[in-house]
């Protein structure tokens, strides 16, 4: 009874408001990091590939002579191809900290390392000290996936992926951050205001 109500305890500690050193933030908040971590993240896996690889991808249907009916789509785009990658793009939060920037307080996710530097951001934040290590963000990571694998889908498997990619998955679709895309100037016809 008591080590089930320690990790009753410790779950709603998780999920709720957490604070440190005078910060505080929400577990929607960390979501909306490690959702757009998660983006970025796919996103620069999907970059190492070749974009013009292409591989055979076949159902279970056959044609009237009987052979099986084949495709041949981008590496890139093959719904095998993102699927293994996000079952594994989680261990990459292990390179991630939580933090809050010195100047203001906010919450954030920071990569340690940076294209093989230490990220420069690190002398603008305060590291939030976490008991369990961040191993939380990994968990994150596979709760945005799981809940969201379609939208993740749908949204790699696009022609064009677009500069606010994290914003169309975390925001408008997931809802995990109140941040929209960036409108285009609206064109007045030519026209000059009055």
């Amino acid at each position: 009874m008591m080590s089930t109500m320690n990790v009753l305890i410790c779950c709603l500690m998780l999920l709720a408001i957490t604070q440190v050193q005078g910060y505080s933030f929400t577990s929607k908040e960390v979501k909306c990091h490690v959702c757009k971590a998660t983006v970025q993240e796919l996103e620069d896996a999907i970059a190492k590939e070749d974009a013009n690889k292409k591989v055979d991808v076949s159902g279970f249907r056959l044609d009237a002579q009987g052979n099986s009916i084949s495709k041949r789509v981008l590496l890139i785009k093959s719904e095998m191809y993102l699927t293994e990658l996000m079952e594994k793009i989680c261990e990459k939060m292990d390179d991630y900290l939580k933090a809050t920037y010195k100047s203001n307080g906010k919450f954030t996710l920071l990569k340690m390392i940076v294209d093989g530097k230490m990220n420069p951001e690190s002398s603008l934040v305060d590291f939030v000290q976490d008991g369990d290590l961040n191993k939380s963000l990994g968990h994150f990571c596979l709760e945005v996936l799981e809940d969201n694998e379609e939208t993740f889908l749908k949204a790699f498997q696009a022609e064009n992926l677009g500069s606010d990619l994290d914003i169309k998955i975390c925001s408008e679709q997931a809802n995990y951050c109140d941040e929209a895309p960036v409108q285009d100037e609206y064109d007045f016809d030519g026209k000059e205001e009055l």
